[in-house]
This record gives structure tokens, C-alpha cells and sequence, in this order.
């Protein structure tokens, strides 16, 4: 008997015997898969994607041709009936105040504030659902101004499942600048050393900043002698790679 014929057989058979029993699955990942709908779906079957997750809050409706037609193009089977219809929700959960702020001060330790920043308060928002299931917490901060003084900012407190970001939170910081952290990592003027790579080939040349930088930032510097203004972007405090061919 052909493969393709076996298979539709198998899964005619199964939708005939499905169970006209609502059912509801709530999930945590982005996406849907049959194993989140049949548990003792085939390891072969339980990968089979079927869609986004809904959002928080939200339901989506598969119905059983959806898990039929899945099925069917991966030349799949269930072992178990399959439901007329499943009601997925996407699992979730409540952020306090007192949680945010505990969550922020983990991910946001001193060495990763900007130089010469120190961390005065978290002002977290008022409760916040998101989706449950994350598993690394990291925050996200933009470089304050070069000054010194008080200085309030939005930090993102990022929900991340595996390299997947779920969800994003804002979050006010109070910050304190001190004189160092009005000071560039190299200042306009002052000697850089240029490096330019073309494949496995590295030259250094010795140039100056046009304008005033932190390290990651992008920077011009000008060749000498030749005067040559060439885009480059600071790699260290003295060292910047070209991002043009001189």
C-alpha cells in the first residue's frame, strides 16, 4: 500500500474517532505544537508546528482539521482520538512592583551601568502581566548624557525564552552621574590608533579623533599625514577599526 495512502487511511480513521469533547491547553512558548495539544503524541508528531501562541490575554481556536491537515503534511499520526476543537491560551503571569524592582537591580549590576553612573532608585510600574515561561532576564539601558548630576532614564527589562525576547518592560531608573562619567572614553583631538582589516591582512596607522567618543561608538578619525577623514568605531579608549577602506 503507498505511503501517502496508509497515512490519509490512518488519519481519516482517527478523525472518525475524535472526541467532540471541547478541550482547553494552555501553553507557554511562542508557538504551538502538537505536543502541546496530544501528550502522548509520537516524537516524530509532537514537533509539528501549528502556529503562533496567542497573546496574553487572548485564545486561539484550532479546530481538528488544522491538526489533521499538520498531520497529513508531514506524513504524521496521532495515537491518541483527536479533539474536535482545542482552545489554547498562552500562560502568564502578574509582576509586582516589589518584583520589578528586585528583578532590575539582579540584572543590572554595577559593572554593567555606564562608567561613572551609580544606580539611586528603581521606580517600577504599576503591575504588569506578562508571559510566563521566560528563562534569562537581562536589561537594557542607553547610555546617559555627558554630565554629571541626577539623571532619570527608561530601562527595558528584557523576558527572554532561549534566544526568543517575550517580553519587554520599561522601567524608571534614577540614576547618579559623577565627573567621570562626563568624560569620553577618547576625547576630540586626542591620538588613536586606526586599524584596518582586509581579510586576513591588519594594518595599524596612527590618526585623530575628529569628535569625542565612548568605546562602541562611531567615531571619524583623520589619517596622518594625509588629512584622510575615515569612519571608524572605537574599540578601546585609544583603538578604533575602520568600518571604510582608507
Amino acid at each position: 500500500m503507498p505511503l501517502r495512502f496508509a497515512v490519509l487511511t490512518s488519519l481519516l480513521a482517527l478523525a472518525g474517532a475524535a472526541d467532540a469533547s471541547p478541550m482547553r491547553v494552555t501553553v507557554e512558548g511562542t508557538r504551538v505544537q502538537i505536543g502541546d495539544l496530544l501528550r502522548d503524541a509520537t516524537p516524530e508528531a509532537a514537533g509539528i508546528d501549528l502556529g503562533p501562541a496567542p497573546a496574553v490575554g487572548g485564545t486561539r481556536l484550532i479546530a481538528r482539521d488544522e491538526i489533521v491537515e499538520a498531520l497529513r503534511a508531514h506524513q504524521s499520526t496521532a495515537t491518541a482520538r483527536l479533539p474536535e476543537s482545542v482552545r489554547v491560551t498562552r500562560a502568564a503571569r502578574t509582576l509586582h512592583p516589589d518584583e520589578l524592582d528586585r528583578m532590575v537591580r539582579a540584572a543590572l549590576p554595577r559593572e554593567r551601568l555606564p562608567r561613572g553612573a551609580t544606580l539611586r532608585d528603581v521606580r517600577p510600574p504599576q503591575s504588569v502581566t506578562v508571559p510566563a515561561g521566560w528563562t534569562a532576564v537581562s536589561v537594557e539601558l542607553a547610555r546617559p548624557p555627558r554630565r554629571a548630576g541626577p539623571f532619570s532614564a527608561t530601562a527595558y527589562l528584557d523576558l527572554r525564552r532561549g534566544d526568543e525576547l517575550i517580553a519587554r518592560v520599561p522601567v524608571r531608573v534614577d540614576l547618579t552621574l559623577s565627573a567621570e562619567a562626563a568624560t569620553p572614553d577618547l576625547a576630540r583631538g586626542a591620538t588613536v590608533t586606526l586599524v584596518v582589516r582586509h581579510g586576513l591582512v591588519e594594518v595599524r596607522a596612527s590618526g585623530s579623533a575628529t569628535a569625542d567618543a565612548d568605546v562602541g561608538e562611531t567615531l571619524p578619525v583623520m589619517l596622518r599625514p594625509s588629512g584622510r577623514i575615515i569612519r571608524a568605531r572605537l574599540i578601546e579608549p585609544a583603538v578604533a577599526v575602520a568600518l571604510e577602506e582608507p
